[in-house]
């Protein structure tokens, strides 16, 4: 039997939208396209409805349709992805948005303020240390990267959500990571990149971004 908590939290819901938000704010990958078309959009539609009501669904519909396209349209559409994912993220010039928690610290002194590798680098990786995680990806990042953490929520939810003796104790850890982590800057750092962003499904992302991890927050003031 599921506990209350699990229930109240839709908890499958929850799973399914941070997974998607961490796939969508990794760099894009050539196999994007096929890895949403594996997800079933449908599913992802759902799980915006099930969470955030009827603007979530309608929030995840307009995503996914920045996303259509076949053949030539589907490369053509990620090239102005990886263009707009470096312009707001990346650089080679200052990054509109930089992606990382450690630059939103406001518990950092002031000369700190704005900068990386701070406490919350070293936090992140020690909570993946901690699930005998590593980071696999084929180019160097941060721990405290927005995919990452996000990943992260997906990986202790998708654990809450396995039927597993220990649910509990991961529905705790992710609600702790919550309230720790990600409702420390990622509702602010969702609205920044929704905008600042020239492109439609990046401004969606930061719009889902921020609606989910503030409907999240909300959800587990009122246990």
């Amino acid at each position: 039997m599921k506990n209350n908590v699990a229930i109240e939290t839709g908890i499958f819901s929850r799973t399914i939208l941070y997974q998607f938000l961490a796939l969508a704010l990794y760099e894009p990958a050539e196999n994007l396209f096929e890895i949403l078309e594996n997800d079933n959009p449908d599913r992802l539609t759902a799980a915006g409805k099930e969470f955030l009501g009827p603007k979530g669904e309608k929030l995840m519909d307009s995503i996914l349709e920045a996303l259509r396209g076949k053949g030539e349209e589907q490369k053509d559409l990620l090239l102005d992805l990886k263009v707009e994912y470096n312009r707001l993220f990346v650089g080679p010039m200052p990054p509109v948005c930089p992606p990382y928690e450690s630059y939103y610290d406001e518990n950092l002194p002031k000369e700190g303020l704005g900068t990386l590798m701070g406490p919350t680098s070293e936090a992140m990786a020690n909570a993946l240390d901690n699930e005998g995680l590593e980071l696999t990806l084929d180019y160097a990042e941060l721990p405290d990267h927005m995919a990452i953490e996000l990943e992260f929520m997906y990986y202790l939810l998708s654990k809450a959500n396995a039927g597993e003796q220990d649910e509990e104790l991961y529905l705790q850890k992710a609600n702790a990571f919550l309230r720790e982590h990600l409702s420390q800057w990622l509702p602010k750092f969702g609205a920044m990149v929704s905008q600042e962003s020239h492109h439609p499904f990046y401004r969606g992302i930061g719009l889902l971004l921020e609606a989910t991890v503030n409907a999240d927050l909300e959800v587990l003031m009122r246990q």
